[in-house]
């Protein structure tokens, strides 16, 4: 999962400055990794066994130079997830003023849907699913699907929850809406979550190399930090003896 692709150095948390996803995708070329799109999981079976999904929140203006192109120019795939209401406009949800909070325009989104990109909703307003009710839920994914379908003229069958925040009324207004799969920000390997509207991601934070991208493709967690793989490879160790980590 990652956000804004800025060229400068991000001001959220939740961005990777251009230069840092260049060394990503370098990085899955050099690995063998395969990426394709989110609706791809609805057939997992033609994918290869090394094969990741990027997908990108909001549609950050700065993804266009800083991740679009740099993918298109490796015969690469990603989906993005949109927030209809804003398109052109700002991320008006984040608690700061930025550039860096730009969204991308209708015929940048076209542009991507046009050279094999995916583009899923986001909902129209990115509220939180959660504090709405069912009816608003389901209006709220409606009419993000339906402006996609017809900006994209395709169906538009995957979701990201805003925030990654849902409820059961969450998951009946997606069904209700017609979409296929949905996933949340909740980290852990695919196959750990059985609903197809739930599915896990890992999140990529502002600082996070190609070093630290590898380590969180093998434990499919969002800390890899070295204080953590080391208790990790302790009880591996500890374990392999037959023996029983203190408390």
């Amino acid at each position: 999962m990652y956000h804004g692709t800025p060229k400068e150095t991000p001001i959220s948390r939740y961005s990777l400055q251009a230069r840092l996803f260049k060394k990503h995708i370098q990085y899955f070329k050099k690995n063998g990794w395969h990426t394709a799109l989110f609706r791809d999981l609805l057939d997992i079976k033609s994918l290869p066994e090394k094969t990741v999904i990027l997908t990108f929140d909001d549609g950050y203006l700065d993804n266009y130079l800083g991740a679009y192109l740099p993918l298109l120019e490796n015969q690469m795939k990603a989906t993005w997830f949109i927030a209809t209401k804003h398109i052109s406009n700002s991320a008006n949800w984040l608690p700061f003023r930025s550039p860096q909070n730009d969204l991308l325009s209708h015929e940048q989104i076209l542009d991507m849907h046009r050279n094999h990109m995916e583009i899923g909703s986001h909902t129209c307003s990115h509220r939180e699913l959660p504090s709405l009710h069912l009816n608003a839920q389901i209006d709220e994914l409606i009419h993000s699907k339906k402006l996609l379908e017809t900006l994209t003229n395709s169906s538009v069958t995957s979701l990201a929850y805003p925030f990654g925040r849902y409820n059961t009324d969450s998951l009946i207004a997606a069904r209700e809406a017609g979409y296929n799969l949905a996933c949340t920000t909740q980290p852990g390997w695919l196959h750990l979550e059985p609903n197809p509207l739930l599915i896990r991601r890992i999140t990529i934070f502002s600082g996070d190399d190609d070093k630290i991208l590898a380590r969180k493709l093998s434990f499919a967690d969002n800390d890899v930090s070295w204080p953590k793989m080391m208790r990790y490879y302790s009880d591996r160790v500890l374990d392999r003896l037959g023996l029983v980590k203190s408390e």
